[in-house]
C-alpha cells in the first residue's frame, strides 16, 4: 500500500490496515503494529490506548476516504447528494458517471485494501461483517435507490420497485468487487450493465 505522508499516527494506521488485511485482526497484536511502524510498543500506546481504539480510528479514516474519493470523481457519494446529474446526462455520459462511482473500488489500491480487510475478517468478527455490509452493500444500494427514485420522478425511468431495482443494479458490481476484477474488466462490464439496465427501465423502452 502506498504510504500516506504525514504524522506517526497516520503511519501506524497505514501499517495496521496492511496487517489486518494480510494477517487478520484477531491475530495481529499491538506489538506487531509497533514493529511494522518502526517504533516501540510504548510509543504506540502514546497514540492509541489499544487495538480497538486503533481499529475505530482506522475505519473512520478509511470510510471518509472512500466517500471523498468517490465524490472527487464527480459521482454521488452519499444518498443526500444531488442526483440531478443522472437525469440530465446523455446515454454515454450516464454510463461514464455510473462507472466513476464504482471506479475507485477497482483502481484505488488503498480502497481495495480496505475492502479486503473488512471482507477477510467478516466471518470471525461481527463488527467487520457489519462494516463491510454498510460500506459495500447497504450504502451503494441506498445511493442507487436515490438515483432511481429521481429518474422515475423525472420521467426517465418507468415506475418500478425502487429497492429491488437498486439491488438488481448493484448485485453484479458487488460480484466484480468481490472477485477483485481488474479495472478494465470491471469498466467494460459496468458499461454493458448500464446499457442493458437502461434498456429495461427507460420509460420510452
Amino acid at each position: 500500500m502506498p504510504k500516506i505522508e504525514g504524522n506517526p499516527r497516520d503511519r501506524i494506521l497505514d501499517d495496521s490496515l496492511v496487517l489486518f488485511s494480510e494477517k487478520g485482526y484477531a491475530a495481529t497484536t499491538m506489538h506487531d503494529i509497533a514493529e511494522a511502524a518502526g517504533m516501540k510498543a510504548a510509543s504506540l500506546y502514546n497514540h492509541f490506548k489499544g487495538k480497538q481504539e486503533l481499529f475505530d480510528a482506522l475505519t473512520e479514516r478509511e470510510s471518509s476516504y472512500v466517500e471523498s474519493t468517490v465524490r472527487d470523481a464527480g459521482a454521488m457519494a452519499s444518498p443526500e447528494d444531488d442526483p440531478h446529474a443522472y437525469s440530465c446526462a446523455k446515454s454515454q455520459e450516464l454510463s461514464s458517471l455510473v462507472w466513476d462511482s464504482y471506479a475507485p473500488f477497482f483502481d484505488n489500491a488503498r480502497i481495495k485494501l480496505f475492502m479486503r480487510m473488512l471482507a477477510s475478517n467478516r466471518y470471525g468478527e461481527d463488527r467487520f461483517r457489519a462494516l463491510y455490509a454498510a460500506m459495500f452493500i447497504e450504502r451503494p444500494i441506498e445511493l442507487q435507490k436515490t438515483i432511481f427514485s429521481h429518474l422515475v420522478d423525472a420521467g426517465v425511468f418507468a415506475p418500478c420497485d425502487i429497492e429491488l431495482a437498486a439491488m438488481e443494479f448493484h448485485g453484479p458490481m458487488l460480484m466484480l468487487m468481490e472477485q477483485e476484477a481488474s479495472a478494465d474488466h470491471a469498466r467494460a462490464s459496468c458499461l454493458r450493465h448500464v446499457e442493458q439496465f437502461n434498456d429495461a427501465h427507460r420509460k420510452d423502452a
